[in-house]
């Protein structure tokens, strides 16, 4: 097969399972997502027949980012959607803007909850968008249309992260 024909499959049969209801699941264990990243890795050397890249060189060969990374995509996809009337009212109901008098040059900022358990608080995407929705660019965040949003949406990788998965963990002292 082509390298595109892999692609293809690759695409078609593991990352459809990954691209299924991603919000309701992207903020897993750990442990499962090192195991997604595993099958990512396992996937993309099948793919480019390379047995001795890293990871991150299969990535950026095959121009594209982790799943846990294209889930916060997807989310801020989600939260624009949902600031701009075009989501569900479920949606515009979960993601609200915080008024303000001020103008802050920091676009809309969504209004925080208050948590007090970790899976469901911290780990929850309702305490997470927020988190989220400050880390993105303005540029991106005042983009004119959903189409234009998406297209800048992926080219942005989130790095500082604010979710458990991204956080370094040290023994005997937790999540720094």
């Amino acid at each position: 097969m082509s390298i595109k024909q892999r692609k293809i499959n690759m695409n078609t049969f593991i990352f459809s399972h990954f691209s299924y209801c991603p919000l309701i699941w992207m903020c897993n264990s750990r442990s499962l997502n090192s195991q997604i990243n595993k099958i990512h890795e396992r996937a993309l050397r099948l793919v480019y027949s390379d047995k001795i890249s890293s990871f991150d060189e299969l990535l950026k060969i095959s121009n594209s980012v982790r799943v846990h990374h294209r889930n916060i995509q997807l989310l801020a996809v989600e939260i624009y959607k949902a600031l701009n009337k075009l989501s569900s009212t479920l949606m515009t109901e979960l993601f609200q803007i915080k008024k303000t008098k001020y103008d802050l040059c920091k676009g809309n900022t969504l209004i925080s909850r208050n948590v007090k358990t970790v899976y469901y608080g911290t780990e929850s995407i309702s305490y997470l968008a927020p988190k989220i929705w400050e880390l993105i660019p303005i540029d991106i965040k005042n983009s004119k249309s959903l189409n234009s949003f998406k297209s800048k949406i992926k080219l942005w990788i989130p790095y500082d992260c604010p979710c458990r998965i991204c956080k370094i963990y040290v023994q005997n002292l937790g999540f720094i």
